[in-house]
């Protein structure tokens, strides 16, 4: 009874039972939600905002944050895009671009962990910085031919099928972070260090490398998902896929990942992830504005963020409510023993 119990109240069912919800109401108000040609745009769609999320969560778990991710997709995409533009190896451009995503990874990672700046302002500032970099590189000028290789990996289909080969190759980038986060002593010290930054080091956790590193693997899945927009939207233009920013970290906190930090789960972002795009595809179809749809993911947001602790404080009410007056006595003398 336990183990079902357990399961019935994981986050992560709640997200299922969400997504199961948007589809038969959005099918029932909109015959078109559910058919193939819309799932299939909805999934190609959907994999920026999941490759930054994917990157943003381990970033998240530690308790930082990482707002340049937008910055380093438009670096990265306009890099690729103006090298190939001038006859450089495709392959190489893209080695190029994902290097470049590295480096502005470890540079956030450096200046908030080595230095102890606040990550929200070091990330704020490298991300107008990325950007200006990608404004004076095409200087307001676009690009919007590329090599079919880059075409392919963001827009085709996998051989006989209907299924994005974009999609597939998050899916397996997804099972690879969620065995590192869940399955590695690399990823235990991650919700160990979000857990707490100081008892962590007293355990012997190399805290500062840890971070590092979650900020380079941010940098990374960033410059893969700038790889992928060029080849889903065809352009490259400074500042492009800014409007990922807010998705990103809302399929984070919706799918489980503590504000604070210390918990949450990989499987948990995918389905948020999987979530956000159904409902972004149901608004869309009954004609809302994106300023509509951005004010809908701002509010789940703001429910993802204040729901956790809210349920925690029904959670200790309640069992105040149930402890019994020798009980609660007993608890209130022992605290005020410990106390003297």
């Amino acid at each position: 009874m336990n183990r079902l119990r357990n399961v019935v109240v994981r986050w992560e069912t709640g997200l299922v039972l969400l997504i199961v919800l948007v589809m038969v109401v959005g099918q029932w108000a909109d015959g078109d939600l559910m058919s193939s040609f819309n799932l299939q745009t909805t999934a190609l769609n959907s994999v920026v905002l999941l490759c930054l999320a994917l990157g943003l969560a381990p970033v998240i778990m530690t308790s930082d944050i990482d707002l340049s991710v937008v910055g380093t997709l438009a670096l990265v995409g306009v890099v690729i895009g103006d090298l190939t533009a001038h006859g450089t190896n495709t392959w190489l451009a893209i080695a190029i671009g994902l290097a470049i995503s590295l480096v502005c990874g470890l540079v956030n990672g450096l200046l908030v962990v080595l230095f102890d700046l606040p990550a929200l302002a070091v990330t704020l500032g490298t991300m107008g910085a990325y950007t200006g970099f990608s404004f004076l590189i095409l200087k307001g000028l676009a690009i919007s031919t590329f090599p079919s290789v880059i075409v392919s990996m963001g827009s085709s289909n996998v051989t006989g099928t209907q299924i994005p080969f974009a999609v597939v190759l998050l899916v397996v980038f997804a099972a690879i972070l969620s065995f590192v986060m869940h399955g590695t002593v690399f990823g235990k010290s991650v919700f160990a260090i979000g857990g707490s930054r100081k008892a962590a080091l007293f355990s012997g956790i190399a805290v500062n490398r840890v971070r590092i590193t979650t900020f380079v693997i941010s940098g990374l899945m960033a410059g893969i998902a700038g790889l992928l927009f060029l080849g889903n939207y065809e352009t490259a233009q400074a500042g492009m896929g800014a409007s990922e920013l807010l998705p990103a970290v809302t399929a984070v906190i919706l799918g489980g990942v503590s504000a604070y930090g210390g918990t949450g789960t990989i499987p948990g972002v995918v389905l948020a992830a999987a979530l956000l795009a159904l409902l972004q595809s149901a608004l869309g179809l009954h004609n809302f504005s994106g300023e509509g749809q951005t004010m809908a993911i701002g509010f789940l947001l703001i429910i993802a963020i204040g729901l956790p602790p809210l349920s925690q404080k029904f959670k200790d009410w309640r069992r105040r409510r149930n402890a019994s007056p020798v009980t609660f006595a007993n608890a209130v003398s022992g605290s005020s023993e410990e106390g003297k």
